[in-house]
Order: structure tokens, then sequence, then C-alpha cells
């Protein structure tokens, strides 16, 4: 079985872990490239192949260890058929770059998740089963939801006794925009332990901060990707990063991870994009475009521009559908 997943997007968090209400929430959007390619075949013994090959593996003895939990207690659907390889051999065929704000480490887990209870004769699972097979989604919740059904995502956290936060709207994004991402930074976005102890030394996010970023949400972002209209989603968008972003001042130095990102972002402003802002902790910025000729447009401003030139870019599209199966030729 060979899965192909889209990128995320993360926009910024509406709050940090709380003990008397809902942890985290936040807004992002799925983008159709970079992919996350992964083929998964039954085998005697474990092996894989491509990059983050030792992280598939991780990955797929984890989702094969919950499966076989569940047959074994009898937790799975009625009907299913249960057919439980020994290992896999797991090819990974494209990747995300890893560390980048685009959301690399859920696809690749969800993307083997799903292929593990394929290949098990398990049904389809939804998002929260997906997410508890591998461990992922405890702070957002974006990525996973974005697995299944791709677009722009508004959730709203998670209390301690639920796995994963609720999704409180999706909405498709107009297949006319486009996104022009840049790697706007030479280090990567923070990851693993280093993330942990940033979000271990933030303070929490005041109250008048969330109250905002859901206000440009549900009452701003949402409706003016619903209308199509990019420029009224744009300015939200880039309020909206920019609220998020400083709540991480103390761990980033100000709204953005480094002031090599802050002059993209004011670059790419100067351009015309008005959507423009950081995707998690970076170091990878979008910016949105009304059309391809305005995405082009973009980019060649910023190749005949001497700081931008040799940065990576590429344009892409949100992403309505997120993961598929790839049919073989």
């Amino acid at each position: 079985m060979t899965i192909s997943t889209p990128s995320r997007l993360h926009f910024g968090l509406l709050r940090f872990e709380q003990t008397d209400g809902p942890s985290f929430g936040g807004l992002g959007m799925m983008i159709a490239e970079p992919r996350c390619v992964v083929r998964l075949t039954a085998s005697n013994e474990w092996h894989a192949s491509g990059i983050d090959a030792d992280r598939a593996v991780s990955n797929g003895r984890r989702a094969l260890d919950y499966v076989a939990t569940q047959v074994a207690a009898d937790l799975c659907p009625a009907g299913a058929t249960h057919q439980t390889p020994q290992a896999f051999k797991i090819e990974v065929l494209e990747s995300i770059p890893a560390h980048h704000g685009l959301g690399s480490g859920t696809q690749l887990a969800l993307a083997i998740a799903a292929g593990v209870r394929s290949l098990c004769g398990l049904p389809d699972a939804n998002a929260e089963e997906l997410a508890e097979m591998v461990g992922r989604g405890r702070r957002s919740a974006i990525g996973c939801h974005g697995f299944l059904r791709g677009g722009l995502l508004y959730e709203l956290g998670s209390y301690p006794d639920e796995p994963l936060g609720r999704l409180a709207k999706r909405v498709e994004t107009p297949n006319a925009w486009r996104v022009v991402l840049v790697t706007a930074a030479k280090s990567a976005g923070l990851s693993g332990e280093h993330e942990l102890n940033a979000f271990s030394q933030l303070p929490p996010v005041p109250a008048a901060a969330t109250a905002r970023l859901e206000q440009l949400a549900a009452a701003a972002i949402l409706p003016a990707a619903e209308h199509g209209d990019v420029d009224a989603f744009g300015d939200a968008l880039f309020e909206y990063g920019r609220i998020a972003g400083e709540c991480f001042a103390s761990v980033q130095g100000g709204p953005y991870a480094s002031a090599e990102i802050a002059a993209c972002v004011e670059t790419l402003r100067g351009f015309g994009a008005r959507g423009v802002g950081q995707s998690s902790w970076g170091p990878t910025v979008f910016a949105l475009a009304a059309d391809e000729a305005q995405a082009n447009d973009l980019v060649a401003r910023m190749r005949a521009a001497m700081t931008w030139r040799d940065r990576a870019m590429r344009i892409t599209q949100p992403d309505n559908h997120g993961s598929h199966t790839v049919t073989p030729i």
C-alpha cells in the first residue's frame, strides 16, 4: 500500500497547556506540496529505506503493537478480518523537510498508521484513533485532522481526558489560491527536547490575546476563505500570526524565530503579499497569493533580491483533500 499526504502550515496556537480549561487549539492549513509518500509491504522482518527510515520503523512498530493490543482485547470493529503481519517493509519515497514547520513527523506517522491498519485488515480510522496509534497530536490537532480531510482547519484544543483537539470548523480554500514557501533561515525550527524545554519556559498566553485570536479565526479568517476574499484573509492572517508569535517572544526574541525570518516577512509584505507569516517554529515563511501569476511575481521579486535569491522557494496550493492511497500503475 502506498499513501501520499500533504504538508501542514501552522498559523499559531490559541493558548498553551492549561489545567482549568482546554489546552492549545489553533489554526492551520494543508498544502499540496511538499508531500510525504510512503509504501508499506507486509514482511517477516522490519526494514525501512529513504529519509527518516529509523523514525518510520519506530512508528511502524508502535502502530503494529497498537493493532495487536486491540486484536488481543477483542476491541476491533465487528466484521474486521484480522491479519497481523510480523513486521513491515517501509519505503519513504518522498519526504517533507523535517523541522521546517511543515508537520513532517505527524504526516509520516499517520501515513504509516493508516497503512498498518489497512494491511492488518482493519477499517479506516478517525483522526483520534490514528493519532493514538502513533502518539501524535499532543499540542496541535491540525495535522491529524488535515491528514484525513485537508482544508483550512480551526481547532479549539483538548481537555485532559480528550486524545485530540476538537475540530471546530473546516473550510475549503479556493483552488486558484497559491502559497509561496520560503526557507527564510538556515537553522531548523525547534523540535524534540528543545521544543519541550521552550514550552516549559513560556508564560501563559494572556486571555486578551486568546480572545483576539479566536475572534480573528472565527469572524475574519474562516469567513474570508469561504468567500474567496484573499485580501481580507491575508490581513487577518498576518495579524493572527503576529499575535500568536508574540506569545513565544520569551524564547524567540519576538513574534518570529529569528531576525532573518522577520526580514523575510517584511520583504514579502513589501512586495504586496498580505497573508505572510512563519509556520510553526519556522524556518519556513509562507505568503498567500490570489493566483499563479501573483505567486510567480513574488518569487521573481525575491529571486531578484540579493538577500533571498539563494534561499529555497516553491509555489504550491492549498490541499482540500488530505491523504490518499496511490494506485499502482
